[in-house]
This record gives C-alpha cells, sequence and structure tokens, in this order.
C-alpha cells in the first residue's frame, strides 16, 4: 500500500485531475466508488501535504457535478427522452416511492442522512429528485450542503488517522488477494471436472448402446 501511495505522490501530480474526472463518470451510474476517491485522496495526502486542497476541491466539485448529471439524468427519463438500462436498473419503483416520501417530508434532511449510505443509494436520490421534479434551486442548495459535510468529514476522518488506515488497507488487500484467488482455483477445479466428465459422456454413452444391442441379439438368438 505505501508503495502504491509514494508512486501516486511521486508521479501523479495530477491526481486531482484524475480524481474529478472519475467521479464525472460516476454521474452516468458506472461503478465508481466516491468513497474509494476520497480514502485514497486522503491517503496521498497524507503522503503529500501540498495536495491537501487541491485533492479536496477535485473531490468536492466532482462529487457536486456528479450529483448534478444523475439529477440530469433523472429529469430525461422522466420526459421519456431515452432509456439508459445502467440508470434505469437503479431506479426501482420500491427505492424511487421511499426516496421521494422522504424528500417531501425531509428535504435537506433526507440529503444528509443518505450522503452517508454508501452502495448506490446516492444515485438512486439524485436520480429520483430529477425524476419526481424536485425544484433545480432546492436540489442544488440541499446537495452543496450535504455534499460538503459527508466529503470533508470522511477526507478529515482519513487524514486524520493516516497510518491506521494504511494498515487497515493491507489486511484488505491481503484479504482480497487470497479471496481472488481462492476464486479463481475453484473456478479453474470446476472447469477441469466438467471437463472430464464431458470426456466420459460419450464413452458411458456408447457403452449403454452397445450393452443394449448385446442384449437384444441375445434375445434374438434364444427366439
Amino acid at each position: 500500500m505505501e508503495a502504491i501511495l509514494a508512486f501516486f505522490s511521486s508521479y501523479f501530480s495530477y491526481w486531482p485531475l484524475v480524481c474529478f474526472c472519475a467521479l464525472l463518470l460516476a454521474g452516468f451510474n458506472l461503478p465508481i466508488s466516491e468513497d474509494v476517491l476520497i480514502v485514497m485522496s486522503a491517503l496521498i495526502t497524507h503522503e503529500n501535504k501540498s495536495l491537501l486542497i487541491p485533492n479536496y476541491l477535485a473531490l468536492y466539485f466532482g462529487i457536486y457535478i456528479s450529483d448534478a448529471i444523475c439529477y440530469w439524468l433523472g429529469g430525461l427519463i422522466a420526459k421519456g427522452v431515452f432509456k439508459l438500462k445502467i440508470v434505469t436498473r437503479a431506479l426501482t419503483p420500491s427505492k424511487m416511492e421511499y426516496i421521494a416520501k422522504r424528500l417531501e417530508k425531509h428535504g435537506l434532511l433526507t440529503f444528509i442522512v443518505v450522503r452517508f449510505i454508501p452502495f448506490g443509494m446516492r444515485n438512486v436520490l439524485f436520480l429520483t429528485s430529477g425524476f419526481t421534479g424536485l425544484p433545480a434551486h432546492k436540489f442544488f442548495l440541499f446537495d452543496a450542503i450535504a455534499a460538503f459535510l459527508s466529503s470533508l468529514s470522511l477526507y478529515l476522518f482519513v487524514l486524520y488517522l493516516g497510518a491506521s488506515v494504511k494498515e487497515g488497507f493491507k489486511v484488505i488487500g491481503i484479504v482480497l488477494f487470497v479471496l481472488v484467488w481462492g476464486i479463481a482455483l475453484g473456478f479453474i477445479i470446476k472447469k477441469l471436472i466438467e471437463c472430464k466428465q464431458k470426456k466420459r459422456l460419450p464413452c458411458d454413452t456408447n457403452n449403454t448402446a452397445s450393452t443394449q444391442q448385446q442384449a437384444e441379439t441375445d434375445k434374438k438368438d434364444n427366439m
């Protein structure tokens, strides 16, 4: 982990730009984790303090514009302009109904709470906001406050922990390494077993056919 961070800190002085662009892509509901980018930015900042402000500004404005893209997509889908599977998949009726009720009752509080919930709930909130016609001025005000609170708190938290978080990432990396190789090995073993079964099947079929033919021949001889 330290080697990776050192690499980024030494050669990727344009990390803020990379992070900003990745967050924009996340606005189209691509599987790019906002939280992972915040953690990586904070760890890089821990190694290179000169990136403290550039990294956070890239995070905040990337998150804010990404959320606006989701809101815009939700509005287009509501108007029937287009259908995008990767977006409509997130807009399940149950999720939309739940978010719409919370928006109507609590507004800003809903944005703040959902911003601290990972696993796709944020994009569902923004898509639903556009789909249900939440006024743009409310959306941009609510999201500006909620994005600032959630991103800054995680950024400062990871920055404060520093070395402890890196140790945690090492453990996670080892676990993921073992899991990936375990899954790969299991897949290979499964395929080998399937291949062996396919090779045996024609032989078994031929043997069965031969046995049946021999039985019919014996019956004819007996007659």
